[in-house]
């Protein structure tokens, strides 16, 4: 669906079509899920061959990473996926594919005994993004081997979102592609009414396990000047890390 320039990120030129219309943003589904204990892997099951099939079935969103938490640091039997929906037309028919269609409530009633909770909430690309845009007509695969990631929650100070998603491209980006210990996957922001607003999501995939269980063991300077444990405390000093490891059908790795 296309809409009138001036009502979409203006300034993102590219979600500007030839014309001179904005392209619908990708919308981001996270969702925290929290399992039944001994139930972890019956919920890989369903979620696989009920869940995803139920919401890629007319190729206008697709399940990107499907993870659990690691035991040993964070809450018991968790797990945490990420779907892309092409378009806010796109979600209003996921919307309806679970909760109107015969397989959408079989879909609830089996997962019942499975999980005891989920928390949703749709997200956004920041501008800087390394991921914005993602065919979701591509049937995805299995990644096989799994991959640990580092799941990073930061809120900031308030009114000062815009600033603290400037500075992670600025800063704490580059930062990153120097060191090579991590690589961002993807950063996004709450879309509004669907969670807390201010709030930013990152995403790292742990390209480095030996130089990171450095990190853990020793802890970073905040000295360093510059860095991003100095900078980041300007917009915000309150986040949360989740070590999560992808499942081996998970269709991103």
């Amino acid at each position: 669906m296309l809409r009138p320039r001036q009502i979409y990120r203006p300034d993102n030129i590219d979600s500007i079509d030839a014309a001179g219309y904005c392209r619908d943003p990708v919308v981001f589904l996270h969702e925290v899920h929290q399992l039944v204990g001994g139930k972890l892997d019956d919920f890989h099951v369903a979620f696989r061959e009920q869940w995803r099939p139920l919401v890629e079935r007319d190729g206008s969103a697709r399940l990107l990473w499907f993870w659990d938490h690691g035991h040993g640091t964070g809450p018991s039997y968790q797990a945490v996926s990420i779907t892309a929906v092409q378009d806010w037309t796109a979600w209003g028919r996921v919307v309806d594919a679970l909760t109107e269609s015969a397989a959408g409530r079989a879909w609830y009633r089996d997962v019942a005994p499975l999980r005891s909770a989920v928390t949703g909430k749709l997200l956004l690309s920041v501008p800087w993004s390394p991921l914005k845009d993602v065919d979701v007509t591509r049937a995805g695969g299995q990644s096989g081997t799994p991959a640990l990631y580092l799941h990073d929650t930061g809120w900031p100070f308030a009114g000062r979102l815009d600033d603290y998603v400037e500075a992670l491209g600025r800063v704490f980006h580059p930062q990153t592609q120097r060191s090579q210990m991590i690589a961002i996957e993807a950063c996004w922001r709450t879309c509004p009414g669907t969670g807390r607003e201010d709030e930013v999501v990152l995403l790292q995939r742990i390209l480095d396990w030996e130089a990171f269980a450095r990190l853990l063991a020793g802890g970073e300077s905040t000295r360093q000047r510059g860095g991003w444990m100095e900078e980041g405390l300007k917009y915000r000093d309150r986040w949360e890390s989740k070590l999560l490891r992808t499942a081996p059908w998970s269709p991103r790795p």
